[in-house]
């Protein structure tokens, strides 16, 4: 089930939702939370190669945004975050949601992981993997509303430790390849 407004607001007065810095009211939508394009992306060296299996460094140009913005050209890819930075308590789960205006210029802020989970232990921003699929070069500047963050009631609380592979993410970070084999993982439980 997800959460309205009204529900988002109370969990956000018992800290049962916690967002850094504090959520404005304007921010606070019908059914989700307006999150916002922080001030730093990383931008995709060209022609590597990526073997999952193989943990190596992946290599980016890491750029500070200005208020006169980035210009992501069309089928560009990059990794930003958001702002904001997270917490709900084990119960709550959160999920990732491009905003209409955006979609509609083509811009996608998430591949294929919307699901926000493991940030009960500590505040965590939401890394973006945007791409623009339009026919637009789309300027993309800092404190943009980027995205709506939708939350949703679990039918438990989580009871799993949380993941530490993404601890204490506070800005964008790129992936974190830490491949381990079938044999690999056997041969550590001996």
């Amino acid at each position: 089930m997800f959460l309205s407004d009204t529900t988002i607001i109370k969990l956000l007065e018992q800290k049962k939702i916690e967002i850094h810095p504090r959520v404005h009211p304007d921010d606070i939508r019908p059914t989700g939370i307006r999150v916002h394009l922080s001030n730093e992306i990383l931008i995709p060296i060209k022609n590597q190669i990526v073997d999952l299996e193989q943990t190596k460094e992946i290599r980016y140009d890491r750029l500070k945004l200005t208020k006169k913005g980035f210009l992501l050209k069309q089928n560009d890819f990059i990794l930003a975050s958001t702002i904001e930075r997270i917490k709900t308590s084990r119960d709550i789960l959160g999920h990732l949601e491009g905003r209409s205006t955006i979609a509609r210029l083509g811009l996608q802020i998430h591949c294929t992981s919307g699901v926000i989970d493991s940030n009960y232990d500590d505040p965590r921003a939401i890394v973006l993997e945007i791409k623009n699929i339009g026919v637009f070069d789309v300027l993309i500047k800092p404190r943009m509303p980027i995205g709506m963050l939708l939350l949703s009631k679990l039918s438990e609380p989580i009871m799993q430790k949380s993941q530490s592979q993404y601890r204490n993410q506070n800005g964008v970070e790129p992936p974190n390849i830490k491949y381990r084999s079938r044999k690999q993982r056997k041969a550590k439980k001996l």
